[in-house]
């Protein structure tokens, strides 16, 4: 099993910029709570954690209307997370699918307001690859197949929400 640390580094993709930054602030502030990053062969929850957890923070980080660049923080992750909360199962699937466009139209639109072109969510291909880790990241956590029910982005944002819940933070 990796480090944090290292799959943060993996996670960067060999960028050396304000990307490789923001993999390296996701490591800070997922360390303490997963030093190590299990590497699964079926359900990749620590892997969408590390994606998800670095692409929120770098969309904060530079496309979000926080004046200057600034830190993000745990508490500032977390109140995000509120915003983006997903509805348990016993609201329906019409709140659901409300939900998941608002989490997708939120992140895509930090994403814009950050300079990147971000495309529609699509059904998962190879042909679907962008040399700008970004846009892969966004690819990789929003297109969809049939291993798994809804956009990976989904997983992560849940997974976020164990990790910095007001009971962590």
């Amino acid at each position: 099993m990796p480090s944090i640390w290292e799959y943060a580094d993996q996670v960067a993709a060999g960028d050396t910029g304000a990307w490789k930054a923001a993999t390296l602030r996701a490591a800070i502030l997922l360390a303490p709570t997963h030093p190590v990053i299990s590497l699964p062969s079926r359900l990749p929850v620590h892997q969408v954690l590390v994606h998800t957890t670095a692409l929120i923070v770098y969309g904060r980080t530079y496309g979000a209307d926080v004046p200057g660049r600034h830190v993000v923080s745990g508490p500032e992750l977390a109140a995000w997370l509120t915003d983006h909360a997903l509805p348990g199962p016993e609201s329906g699937p019409g709140n659901l699918a409300v939900a998941v466009r608002h989490l997708l139209e939120g992140v895509a639109s930090m994403l814009r307001t950050a300079g990147h072109r971000i495309p529609e969510p699509a059904r998962r291909s190879l042909d679907r690859h962008s040399p700008d880790p970004v846009v892969q990241q966004w690819h990789d956590l929003t297109d969809v197949d049939e291993a798994f029910p809804g956009p990976l982005l989904c997983l992560g944002v849940a997974a976020m929400s164990d990790t910095f819940g007001p009971a962590i933070v």
